[in-house]
């Protein structure tokens, strides 16, 4: 009975965690409209492994490293938010640089990125993300008994990975859809400006967090 109230009150914590807008949210989403489901989906599956890795390092009390090592938090918060900004400028300026070539649908329409590329993206988005980390880290500190099986952590684990691939593989499909496509269709150039924009504030916000 405590192992299942703690799975609930880890599910509560995590779907709480899952659904706020961030940059793994924000790469899902843009990539269900720029593309379609089949591809989104590897968005979803990539974050999906970094929950993993992430609930691995919570399980193992590897995180704590964190507190006891800041700078190594620092050097985490630096690489992961340079990656950050460099996805939104790099958005923005393919962004002007097709609307001056006049291609944007065209470009939209043919050229896909591969799979693998996509997983690796979200993945790497993911892992670098502090605020997974913050998130984890608060999961394990104030939901978990003192003292927690091999199972228990597996349990906890897979409870986290199934939540984050539930809610990714939903904005892959929501966000695929024909209907917002027509939607993001019509306010492109402005959306993409903004995906970009808001990736480079992501950025900046984790380095100087």
């Amino acid at each position: 009975m405590e192992y299942l109230l703690v799975l609930i009150h880890v599910a509560l914590i995590w779907m709480l965690a899952v659904a706020t807008p961030g940059a793994n949210v924000l790469l899902t989403i843009n990539t269900a409209l720029n593309y379609d489901r089949k591809i989104a989906a590897f968005s979803a599956f990539g974050v999906s492994c970094a929950t993993l890795l992430w609930s691995f390092f919570g399980g193992s009390g590897l995180v704590i490293l964190f507190s006891h090592f800041p700078q190594l938090f620092g050097l985490m918060k630096a690489v992961g938010g340079s990656y950050l900004l460099y996805l939104g400028m790099r958005q923005i300026y393919l962004t002007r640089k097709i609307k001056r070539l006049g291609e944007l649908i065209e470009v939209n329409q043919t050229i896909s990125p591969s799979k693998r590329k996509v997983f690796i993206s979200a993945f790497i988005t993911s892992i670098l993300n502090p605020k997974t980390g913050f998130f984890v880290v608060s999961l394990f500190s104030v939901s978990m008994p003192e003292n927690m099986s091999a199972t228990m952590i597996l349990a906890i684990m897979l409870t986290m990975v199934s939540i984050t691939l539930s809610w990714h593989l939903f904005l892959a499909t929501a966000f695929s859809h024909e209907s917002a496509k027509s939607v993001y269709a019509r306010i492109s150039g402005v959306m993409d400006y903004v995906t970009g924009g808001l990736f480079t504030i992501f950025g900046i916000k984790v380095m100087t967090s």
